[in-house]
């Protein structure tokens, strides 16, 4: 997540900023995904206390423990 701009910024394999996807929590701490194809994102929120999870557009990375 990125803390304070309310959301997660997605950024390229050369540091590059892809796009910054808005949340309606300031303090969006983590994220992880699953789902089918891994294009579900589920995010911490912290100023709430809530965890959401909402489509994404690319697929993400598994939990490095599941690769075992």
């Amino acid at each position: 997540g990125t803390l304070i701009e309310g959301g997660v910024t997605v950024i390229s394999p050369d540091g590059q900023t892809v796009e910054h996807i808005a949340v309606p929590d300031p303090y969006c701490t983590n994220i992880c995904f699953g789902g089918p194809e891994l294009k579900t994102a589920f995010l911490t929120l912290s100023a709430y206390g809530t965890l959401v999870a909402m489509d994404w557009p690319r697929p993400g990375l598994a939990l490095h423990f599941l690769n075992k």
